[in-house]
């Protein structure tokens, strides 16, 4: 049904700031508007179109649907005329939106009980929303709950970064945070109101909404940092380096090739006594690692051919936290290749660890390759060798490399 005023192009538009199941604060707010110049000519689901026009005292009533999609009585809408009332619009597709500029003319509730007869309809909606948005909710929880239990840890290392390791969190409790408070303050709203013109008590108006009015702002601000740090994670991700690693010629100095001396890595001139033809490194920072190397390199062997190594090293924030990481890491190849069948590691004897896990596997090529990760404190070094040295001969060596 077409209201009778319609949209202009002078018109401007606000969203209600409040919960319009508060009907004596949202009735409250539509007067201020008019008081100050701002007047009401339709609506847009729970947004207002608005006109300038002279600073008026205005009455607005708010009356819900009785059955969904309503029509007005083209009767009811004269009589509601003659009495001064006219038609503005409806609010969120639940409430017709009345107007009068006539302080003397009549109230059109007058019984507050007859008027709590008529929201039974938005009772029965408000139920099976807040049912329906609870399981959502719940479900969004749940989901939420069953991907942090379920997230590997080395995953999150490797490909995860500052933003979003901390914006990922925000935004998720973020959104579920909004959305939990506007469904229950809908539903606190809807049920205060019923149950205050069931017992006869006329509404209060007008209504203080400032503190809604905040409350309004402050969810606004939530979804306004939930839609920004979601932008800012998909520019990321559409960057060079999303996992937040600094690549090798980052790292490497520029002159001599190879790492700074800070640098955990394991060195084929110890193990084989041989240089590396080919070295590369990387490193990372993360809040719950705020020091990890990734490092790469080769060298020929006249009689074993070709000889590498690869280390990851990870200086945990917490022993904790380098515990779980050993956990993952000893379940198959050290994290080297987790898409192939498992081949878990074993524990091997090691003075001045807290464990030393090995593994060995035949390549394609018919040399071995050897898996091993090593854990003192809250440090982890993870390692894929391919060469003729035995690493559990090593450990002196390799535990040098972690501090004490």
């Amino acid at each position: 049904m077409r209201t009778e005023n319609s949209r202009s192009q002078n018109s401007f538009r606000r969203s209600c700031p409040i919960s319009i199941y508060d009907v004596a604060a949202v009735e409250t707010w539509l007067e201020d508007l008019a008081r100050r110049g701002e007047a009401p000519v339709s609506f847009t689901g729970s947004r207002v179109d608005l006109l300038p026009d002279a600073p008026r005292e205005s009455r607005f009533r708010l009356q819900p649907f009785r059955r969904r999609k309503e029509v007005l009585d083209p009767e009811r809408v004269a009589a509601y005329r003659s009495m001064g009332w006219r038609l503005v619009g409806k609010l969120g597709g639940v409430f017709w939106v009345w107007r009068c500029d006539d302080p003397d003319a009549p109230e059109l509730d007058t019984d507050p009980v007859v008027q709590g007869e008529g929201y039974r309809y938005l009772k029965r909606r408000m139920i099976f929303r807040t049912v329906a948005c609870g399981l959502v909710w719940l479900s969004l929880l749940g989901l939420l709950v069953f991907t942090v239990l379920n997230l590997s840890l080395r995953t999150l290392l490797r490909q995860g970064s500052w933003l979003t390791l901390t914006a990922a969190p925000l935004v998720a409790v973020s959104l579920l945070a909004v959305l939990g408070v506007q469904l229950w303050l809908d539903a606190r709203n809807t049920w205060r109101l019923w149950r205050t013109l069931s017992a006869g008590v006329p509404l209060e108006r007008p209504k203080p909404y400032r503190r809604q009015l905040r409350l309004g702002q402050l969810v606004y601000a939530a979804t306004l940092v939930v839609y920004t740090l979601n932008l800012m994670i998909s520019f990321q991700n559409m960057g060079g380096s999303p996992s937040g690693w600094n690549h090798a010629e980052d790292i490497l100095d520029r002159q001599t090739g190879q790492a700074p001396a800070e640098t955990v890595a394991v060195s084929l001139a110890e193990l084989d006594n041989v240089e590396p033809s080919w070295f590369s490194a990387e490193r990372k920072s993360l809040p719950i690692a705020p020091e990890m190397y990734d490092s790469r390199q080769y060298a020929p062997l006249p009689e074993y051919g070709q000889v590498r190594a690869e280390t990851a090293y990870y200086r945990m924030l917490t022993e904790g936290l380098a515990r779980a990481l050993t956990a993952e890491l000893t379940e198959n190849r050290a994290g080297f290749y987790d898409n192939l069948p498992a081949i878990p590691l074993e524990p091997v004897e090691a003075p001045g660890l807290d464990g030393f896990w090995w593994a060995e596997e035949m390549s394609g090529a018919g040399n071995a390759d050897q898996f091993a990760v090593l854990r003192r404190g809250a440090q982890v070094l993870a390692l894929w060798y391919s060469g003729p040295t035995d690493l559990r001969t090593e450990t002196g060596y390799l535990t040098a490399l972690l501090d004490p």
